[in-house]
C-alpha cells in the first residue's frame, strides 16, 4: 500500500489556508469604506457588501473586529449583526471565515456555520461546522472540528472547547501527519493516534493525549494512558527520541534509546545509553552550546567492560573505557580568536571496536590566531594519541609551542608582493627525538604581463633557521645531537604563455609554462630531525611550487628547469576539457634530499599530469597521474568520476600507487570504489557503496547497502554494511542498523 501513495498529494486544505490569508488582505483594503457603512446604517439605508466595524466601536487590545461579507444587516432591536455570503472577520492575525456569522452584541458572542475556517497566526487552521467565540476569536466551543496544522499534519474530533485563546481541548480526537492514499481515500492511514481527549496548549507548544491508542494501517498496536508530544512549530523540546536498532558481531543486539534535553535556547545534551549483548552497557553524550562570540561541541562516550592490551589480548580485568571529542572556538574582538580540539581515548582499537571512527591518530590542540588587515599571528599547542599498533606513547611528540607570525607589505611600497616569516617550534619526547626550531623568512614576488601577453613572475626569497635538537642518531648509531643553523636563499623565474582561440561554441586554450629555479644545494644536516615534511607526493599540483615540501625541515634544495603545457576547452554549454602534462629537471644531484620512489631528485622527474572533463552539468570525471620518466608506466594513477543529478549521486574512483617508499608505514595499493544514492521513487531510496583492494587477495575491504522509505509522516530504513579490516583486537565484522522515525512524535 506504501508504494502506491502518490508522489505529490494534493492537499486540499492548503490553497484553502492560502486563499484565507488572500482575503485577508482583501479585508485591509476595505477598511476604508467603514466610515461610509457606519453613516449608511445609522440614516437606514440599504446594506452593503463592504467592511464594517462591529457596532459599538469594539476596540481589544489586539485591534478592532472587521467584517467582510456579501450582505451585513444590524437588527437594533436584537443588538445583532448577521452577516452572510463569503464572510470574514478578522481580528489582528486571527481569520475567521464561514458561510453565516452572527454578532450578539450584549452578550458579544460570534456564531459560525457552514463551512467554518479559523485562519491562527502560527499558520494553522481550524474547520469545522458550527462555532460560538468570544468577540476576540480567543476562546468558545467547536462542533465537529479538523485542524491544519502549520506542517500539513492534521487532527479531528467530534467537538472542541477553546480557552484563553490559546489553548484547544479536543474530545474523542484522532492525530496524524500521514495523507490519505491517492486511489483509496478511505484505506486507513499509516499511521495515527486515537484518544478520548487532546490538549493543544499553543503557548506551551505542547499536544497531550489521554487514553491514546496507537493505530497502524487501522490496526491498534499499542496503547498508553498518557504521552505528549511537541506541536508541529516546535524546532526543539526535551524529550525521547527514535530508537537506535542493530546489531554487529563485534558488539551482537544493540539498542540505545537517546534523550533530548534542551537545556536552554543556546544549549543541549543528547544522552544515548546503549544496550549491547556482547559488549555489555556504554552510553554517549553530545553537548552543544553556542555563545555570543563563539560555541562548543562536544561528544563523549563511556561504559565498563572488558579491557585488552596493546597486542589486542583480552587482560581478564573489567575497566573504564571511552572516548571524548570535543571543539570550541571563540572570537575575543575583530582581530583575535582562541580555540581548542580535544581528541582522546582509552585504547587504541576502542573507536573502531564500538563504531566510532577508525583514525590513526588523535589529535588536541589549543590555539590563539590574530588577524590584523595584511598580518596574521599564532600559538599553537599540539597533543598527539597515537592508535596503531607499533604507536609508543613516550615516542610520541607533544608541540608546545608552534608560533607563526606573517607580514605582507603593501604591494605600493616595494613593487610587489613582500611577505615576511617567522616561525619556531619546540618538539618534545619522553623517548626519542627532541627539536627546537627559529625560522626567519622574506620572500618577494613581481609579475609581468608583457605586450605579447606572456606572464613573467619573478620569485627571489631568503631562510635563516636555526636548531637545537637531543637524541638524534646517525645511520650509525651515534649520537649527533646539538645545534646547526642554515641559511637558504632561492630565486625562480616562470613563464606562462596563454593563448586563446574563440570558435562558435567556446574556446580552446593553450598555455605553456617554464620555470627555472636556482638554489644551492645544502644537505640536511644530520643534526636536523624531519618532523614536518614525512610524507612528500610529487604530482601537478607542486610541480611549479617554488618550495614542494609542506614543512620546514627538509629544504627543496638545487636548481631545477620545469616545463609543462595546459590545453583546455570551454564550451558555451559549459561543457569543459582540460590536459596538462609536466616534468623536471634537477640541475643539481639531489637525490639525499627526496625519498626513492618520490618521481622527483634524480635528474629527471617523472612527468606528472592531469585530465579533467565535464561533458555535462551533472558529471564531473578528474584523472591525475604520475608516469616513470623511463617506460611510461603509471607510479600513480588516480581517477574519479562523480555524478551528481536529481534523483542519483555517485563517485566512482580508482587508485593505484606503487612505491610508496617517501610515505611511511605504506605499501603499494591498487584499489576500486564506488558509492551511490539513487532516489528510485519519490519515497524509496537505494544506497550502496564498496571498496575493494585488487593487488592481493583482500578484496573487498569494506561493503555497505542501505534502503530508505520517506514521505510526510514516516522514515523507515535498513543498513548493511561488511568491514573485513583487522587491528589487533578488531576483526573483521558485519553489522546491520535499523531506522525508523515518526514524524511530529520527537522520534
Amino acid at each position: 500500500m506504501v508504494a502506491r501513495r502518490r508522489p505529490d498529494p494534493p492537499r486540499r486544505d492548503a490553497p484553502h489556508r492560502d486563499n484565507l490569508r488572500d482575503r485577508r488582505v482583501q479585508a485591509l483594503r476595505y477598511r476604508t469604506g467603514i466610515a461610509v457603512v457606519l453613516l449608511t446604517l445609522a440614516v437606514g439605508g440599504p446594506t452593503l457588501a463592504v467592511a464594517q466595524t462591529l457596532p459599538g466601536g469594539i476596540e481589544t487590545t489586539e485591534g478592532p473586529v472587521q467584517i467582510i461579507a456579501e450582505e451585513v444587516i444590524y437588527n437594533p432591536n436584537t443588538h445583532t449583526v448577521t452577516a452572510t455570503g463569503k464572510v470574514e472577520i478578522a481580528q489582528g492575525d486571527r481569520v475567521l471565515m464561514a458561510d453565516k456569522i452572527t454578532y450578539f452584541e450584549q452578550s458579544r458572542i460570534v456564531a459560525a456555520s457552514g463551512n467554518v475556517s479559523l485562519l491562527e497566526p502560527t499558520g494553522e487552521v481550524l474547520f469545522a461546522d458550527y462555532v460560538e467565540l468570544d468577540d476576540q476569536l480567543r476562546e468558545g466551543f467547536v462542533q465537529t472540528i479538523r485542524l491544519l496544522f502549520a506542517d500539513d499534519s492534521r487532527a479531528a474530533a467530534v467537538r472542541a472547547i477553546r480557552s484563553d485563546g490559546n489553548t484547544t481541548v479536543l474530545e474523542r480526537a484522532v492525530y496524524s501527519p500521514c495523507l490519505p492514499c491517492a486511489d483509496k481515500p478511505d484505506r486507513p492511514l499509516l499511521w495515527q493516534v486515537k484518544a478520548v481527549k487532546v490538549t493543544h496548549d499553543q503557548t506551551a507548544k505542547k499536544i497531550e493525549y489521554e487514553d491514546a491508542t496507537f493505530e497502524v494501517l487501522g490496526v491498534p498496536v499499542a496503547y498508553t494512558p498518557y504521552f505528549s508530544h511537541p506541536d508541529p512549530s516546535v524546532k526543539r523540546l526535551s524529550g525521547f527520541l527514535a530508537p537506535r536498532i542493530g546489531g554487529s558481531g563485534r558488539l551482537g543486539f544493540r539498542i540505545g534509546t537517546p534523550y533530548f534535553w534542551a537545556i536552554d535556547d543556546s544549549s543541549d545534551l543528547t544522552l544515548t545509553p546503549f544496550y549491547t549483548t556482547q559488549e555489555g552497557v556504554y552510553a554517549v553524550g553530545d553537548y552543544r552550546q553556542l555563545f555570543g562570540s563563539g560555541q562548543v561541541t562536544a561528544q563523549v562516550s563511556f561504559g565498563y567492560g572488558e579491557g585488552f592490551d596493546g597486542s589486542g589480548n583480552p587482560t581478564g580485568d573489567d575497566e573504564f573505557r571511552g572516548h571524548v571529542f570535543a571543539h570550541g572556538q571563540w572570537q575575543l574582538d575583530d582581530n583575535w580568536r582562541i580555540g581548542f580540539d580535544l581528541e582522546r581515548s582509552s585504547s587504541d582499537t576502542y573507536l573502531k571496536r564500538f563504531g566510532f571512527t577508525s583514525p590513526n591518530f588523535l589529535t588536541s590542540d589549543f590555539f590563539s590566531e590574530g588577524f590584523y588587515d595584511r598580518s596574521y599571528f599564532s600559538i599553537i599547542g599540539y597533543s598527539f594519541q597515537g592508535l596503531r599498533a607499533f604507536s609508543d606513547p613516550d615516542e610520541t611528540p607533544l608541540v608546545l609551542p608552534l608560533a607563526q607570525a606573517s607580514w605582507i607589505v603593501e604591494p605600493e611600497t616595494v613593487g610587489g608582493r613582500l611577505e615576511l616569516n617567522a616561525n619556531a617550534i619546540a618538539i618534545h619526547r619522553d623517548e626519542g627525538t627532541s627539536q627546537r626550531r627559529f625560522s626567519l623568512g622574506a620572500a618577494w614576488q613581481r609579475p609581468w604581463i608583457t605586450d605579447l601577453g606572456t606572464v613573467i613572475t619573478l620569485d627571489l626569497s631568503v631562510r635563516g633557521d636555526l636548531y637545537d635538537s637531543e637524541d638524534v642518531y646517525d645511520s650509525l648509531g651515534n649520537d649527533v645531537s646539538g645545534q646547526t643553523a642554515r641559511l637558504l636563499p632561492k630565486a625562480a623565474l616562470e613563464m606562462r604563455y596563454p593563448l586563446v582561440r574563440p570558435t562558435p561554441n567556446g574556446r580552446q586554450v593553450i598555455e605553456p609554462i617554464a620555470q627555472l629555479v636556482l638554489a644551492p644545494s645544502t644537505p640536511m644536516s644530520s643534526v636536523i630531525s624531519n618532523e614536518d615534511s614525512q610524507s612528500f607526493e610529487f604530482d601537478d599540483t607542486n610541480l611549479f611550487a617554488v618550495d614542494r615540501f609542506p614543512g620546514y625541515d627538509k629544504w627543496d634544495a638545487g636548481s631545477r628547469f620545469v616545463y609543462g603545457v595546459r590545453s583546455a576547452y570551454y564550451g558555451n554549454d559549459g561543457t569543459t576539457f582540460s590536459v596538462f602534462l609536466g616534468e623536471s629537471f634537477e640541475l643539481t644531484d639531489e637525490k639525499d634530499v627526496y625519498d626513492n620512489g618520490s618521481g622527483v631528485g634524480d635528474g629527471r622527474s617523472d612527468f606528472v599530469g592531469a585530465i579533467t572533463f565535464t561533458p555535462t552539468s551533472w558529471l564531473d570525471i578528474q584523472h591525475n597521474f604520475r608516469l616513470d620518466k623511463d617506460d611510461l608506466s603509471f607510479n600513480r594513477n588516480d581517477i574519479r568520476a562523480v555524478i551528481t543529478s536529481k534523483r542519483l549521486q555517485a563517485a566512482i574512483g580508482y587508485t593505484a600507487v606503487k612505491d610508496q617508499t617517501g610515505v611511511p608505514n605504506q605499501s603499494d595499493r591498487d584499489e576500486i570504489y564506488v558509492s551511490a544514492s539513487a532516489k528510485i521513487t519519490d519515497y524509496w531510496t537505494l544506497y550502496g557503496d564498496t571498496r575493494r583492494r585488487l593487488n592481493d587477495d583482500t578484496g573487498a575491504l569494506s561493503t555497505g547497502l542501505g534502503i530508505f522509505y520517506g514521505d510526510e509522516c514516516v522514515e523507515v530504513g535498513a543498513m548493511y554494511r561488511r568491514d573485513t579490516t583487522r587491528d589487533r583486537d578488531v576483526t573483521p565484522d558485519t553489522s546491520v542498523n535499523l531506522v525508523v522515525r515518526l514524524r511530529n512524535l520527537g522520534m
